[in-house]
């Protein structure tokens, strides 16, 4: 699935999550706003009065970091914004220069259709933006459920008193520190492959099935789920890409 004015990231079955570059894609979103009797964003609008396709659009034009999950049919399923508050920290070093702090973005607001809640959605989408924007992030959970999912779920601690990497005024914040801002989408995925990799899953069960039943395997259908392994190879764990591995070298060497 193609979407002008927007980075596509990673698909997931009929999702494909990404970075919009463009206020005309917001445009172009079904953006569902709970109402009495319909299911649908409603955060913003409820405590804020604020239209969703507003909200998105004034990210973009501010410079933030808008991230979505779009599906199929171009309805809205999560979004994601973050705003830098502090740039790279570079230092040359023998003429080359150097990284020495990552920038840090702020987690302005990150909300779910209440439909497509507890599916993993957010989780993915958060850790798809981490990984896009290779920063420290931080953030203020408005609640303490809210505090207990982001330091459990997401990795996020305290930030310590003499940590350089934020300005006093985000000392009461929690951070999610960079690299290891890198690991969560890697932990989520080798946590719920089939959130992640559902093409992926599903072609070799199907495969392993067969090859057990003794059915027939097409060429096609082994070159298939090549493709899709080498290209999800670096999220799986050991154990899985593994036994993924031994089932395509079964096939290629015709065992």
């Amino acid at each position: 699935m193609s979407i002008d004015g927007m980075s596509v990231l990673h698909r997931a079955g009929s999702i494909s999550y990404g970075l919009i570059c463009s206020e005309s894609v917001v445009d172009s979103l079904a953006i569902e706003v709970g109402l009495a009797s319909i299911s649908g964003f409603n955060y913003f609008h409820t405590n804020f009065g604020m239209p969703y396709d507003f909200l998105l659009k004034r990210s973009v034009s501010s410079g933030h970091a808008l991230f979505a999950a779009i599906d199929d049919r171009n309805r809205l399923l999560g979004f994601a914004r973050f705003e830098k508050i502090a740039d790279d920290v570079e230092r040359m070093h023998r003429g080359k220069k150097n990284v020495v702090r990552r920038s840090v973005h702020l987690l302005r607001s990150i909300e779910v259709h209440p439909s497509f809640r507890k599916t993993g959605i957010g989780r993915l989408l958060f850790a798809i933006a981490v990984e896009s924007l290779r920063s420290n992030v931080i953030t203020m959970p408005d609640n303490t459920g809210a505090a207990r999912f982001f330091k459990e779920k997401l990795m996020f601690e305290a930030i310590s008193e003499n940590d350089p990497t934020v300005s006093a005024r985000y000392k009461d914040y929690l951070i999610l520190q960079y690299p290891r801002a890198r690991a969560v989408l890697k932990t989520v995925a080798e946590n719920y492959p089939r959130m992640v990799m559902p093409e992926l899953v599903d072609t070799y069960e199907s495969l392993l099935f067969r090859m057990n039943m003794g059915k027939p395997i097409s060429r096609k259908e082994i070159l298939t789920f090549e493709s899709l392994l080498t290209s999800s190879s670096h999220l799986l764990d050991g154990k899985l890409l593994n036994e993924m591995n031994l089932l395509l070298n079964n096939f290629m060497t015709g065992h």
